[in-house]
C-alpha cells in the first residue's frame, strides 16, 4: 500500500428549524467548588457549604441557592436530607464543563453519514430578523416531523464539528415538528486511510472547517484490498511482497522502468465505510505475473539501457541492473548476440544506435 491512499466524499447535509431544549457546556467556576465538596463528603447541605465554602454561616441563602442551580443542572440530587453528586455531576467534576440548558429556537445541522460518530454537524440559536418575520407573513411557512434518526440525537454530549468552536452540546429534547432549511456550506470528509486520519473539511459560509474526527476501525490494509477488490484487482494483489502483479503485455514504458504505476480507482467502495469519490493512487508497486512476463519485461529493460558500446563488463552491469526486481525467477542472462541479432532484424534494414552498439562489439570480441 502507499501514503498517498486518501479516500473523500461529499457530505450530505440536512437542515432545520427547530424549537427544543439545548444544553451548552460552558464553565461554571461557581459550582466548581460545590461538586468537588458534594464528591468529598458523600453528600452536603447548605450549612456544610456555608461553612466550608463561604467561610460564614450567615451565608446560608446563598449555598443554598448553588445547591438548588446544582440541582436544577441535574448536576446534584437530594438524598436523606442531603444533596449528592449524579452522573452528570461527576462528569462535570471530571471535565470542568457543566452542561445549561435553554429552551428556544433553533438551527440544527446533521448529517447520516454513518462515518460521522454523531449525525450533529452544528447547533445555532437563530433569531428570527424583522425582514424573515415579514416574509412569514406572506408565505405559509411548511413544517414537516423531523426523521426518527434525528429524534434519537437527544441526550447524547457531541461537540459538533463544523461548529468550530469546541464547545460540547446536548439536544435534551425537540418538537416533532420542523422547518427545513438549505446549509450554506460544502464539506467533505476526507480520510487519511494509512495515517489512521479522518477529517471534516471545506466550507461553512465564509468560514473554513477543518475538524478531527474518529477514525474508523478498519485497519489500512484491509481498507486497501476492499478498494482492490471494488476495481476487480484483488487476486493480483501479493500481500507478501506487497505489489500487484500485471503482465508485460499490460504496462507502458515508464510504470516498466519506474516498477510502479498510478492506479485509479473510478467507484472506490469500502465495506462498513461507503462509496468514496473516484482517486488516483500514485506510486503502486507493480511486479511481473509470470515467468514469461518477467522474462520479456527484463530483456525490454535490458535492451533500453544499450546506450553505448555493450562491453561484456558493461552488458553484465546493464542485465544485473535489468532483471534485479525479477530475481525471484532466477531468469538467465539473454546472450549478447542473441540481443544483437534480435535488434538487427527489429530495425528492418535501417540500424539504430543500440543495434550498432550490440553488434560492432560482437564482431569485435569485445
Amino acid at each position: 500500500m502507499t501514503k498517498g491512499l486518501v479516500l473523500t466524499r461529499r457530505v450530505d447535509i440536512k437542515g432545520w428549524r427547530v424549537v427544543g431544549l439545548v444544553a451548552k457546556a460552558c464553565e461554571r467556576k461557581e459550582l466548581e467548588a460545590v461538586l468537588l465538596r458534594a464528591r468529598e463528603t458523600g453528600g452536603t447541605n447548605a450549612g456544610d457549604i456555608a461553612e466550608h465554602l463561604l467561610f460564614a454561616e450567615s451565608r446560608m441563602v446563598v449555598a443554598e441557592r448553588l445547591l438548588r442551580i446544582g440541582d436544577v443542572l441535574g448536576l446534584l440530587e437530594v438524598k436523606g436530607g442531603k444533596y449528592i453528586l449524579t452522573e452528570e455531576g461527576e462528569a462535570a467534576v471530571e471535565t470542568g464543563k457543566v452542561f445549561v440548558p435553554e429552551h428556544g429556537a433553533w438551527s440544527l445541522w446533521v448529517s447520516a453519514d454513518y462515518l460521522l460518530a454523531s449525525p450533529v454537524l452544528r447547533v445555532d440559536a437563530w433569531e428570527e430578523t424583522e425582514d424573515a418575520v415579514s416574509e412569514s407573513r406572506k408565505i405559509e411557512r411548511s413544517l414537516e416531523e423531523l426523521p426518527d434518526w434525528v429524534r434519537n440525537i437527544e441526550a447524547i454530549d457531541v461537540v459538533p464539528p463544523a461548529a468550530g468552536d469546541g464547545v460540547a452540546v446536548c439536544i435534551d429534547e425537540l418538537e416533532e415538528m420542523a422547518e427545513a432549511v438549505d446549509a450554506d456550506a460544502a464539506l467533505h470528509l476526507v480520510w487519511n486511510v494509512q495515517e489512521r486520519q479522518l477529517r471534516l473539511q471545506g466550507k461553512w459560509g465564509n468560514k473554513q472547517v477543518d475538524s478531527s474526527l474518529e477514525t474508523p476501525e478498519m485497519a489500512p490494509d484491509a481498507a486497501w484490498e476492499a478498494l482492490l477488490d471494488s476495481e476487480g484487482l484483488l487476486e493480483d494483489w501479493d500481500r507478501r511482497r506487497r505489489v500487484l502483479r500485471v503482465s508485460f503485455r499490460g504496462t507502458a514504458g515508464g510504470e516498466r522502468e519506474s516498477m510502479s504505476r498510478d492506479l485509479e480507482f473510478r467507484q472506490p467502495s469500502v465495506p462498513g465505510c461507503g462509496d468514496f469519490e473516484s482517486v488516483t493512487v500514485p506510486g503502486i508497486a507493480i511486479a511481473a505475473s509470470s515467468r514469461e512476463d518477467a522474462r520479456r519485461w527484463s530483456a525490454w529493460r535490458l535492451n533500453h539501457r544499450v546506450s553505448d558500446y555493450a562491453t561484456l563488463q558493461r552488458y553484465d552491469e546493464w542485465w544485473k541492473e535489468a532483471s534485479e526486481p525479477f530475481a525471484e525467477y532466477a531468469l538467465d542472462r539473454p546472450a549478447r548476440a542473441e540481443l544483437a541479432a534480435l535488434e538487427w532484424d527489429s530495425v528492418g534494414g535501417r540500424p539504430a544506435p543500440r543495434a550498432w552498439h550490440l553488434v560492432a562489439v560482437e564482431d569485435w570480441g569485445l
